[in-house]
């Protein structure tokens, strides 16, 4: 068992993908109920994951449509 939370390696698991241009940046990510079913996490976990996504300018939700990849994703929190 890891010392490091499940969001927290989930978040790292979505951080990969989209640095390495899976989800290029405009492109939406995997609503939190996908990631339930293909992690198999709770969605309190994905929902803290795409938070923390979201604190590093990874994601962004939009209202009714779901959380994307902002255009100017740097997956750097100090640009």
């Amino acid at each position: 068992m890891s010392p490091v939370p499940r969001y927290r390696q989930l978040a790292a698991i979505l951080r990969k993908a989209i640095e390495a241009g899976e989800y290029p940046p405009g492109s939406r990510l995997p609503s939190e109920k996908t990631l339930t079913q293909i992690y198999g996490v709770a969605r309190e976990t994905a929902s803290k994951a795409m938070d923390a996504l979201a604190a590093d300018s990874l994601a962004v939700m939009v209202p009714g449509v779901g959380w994307h990849v902002p255009p100017e994703a740097t997956g750097n929190p100090d640009a």
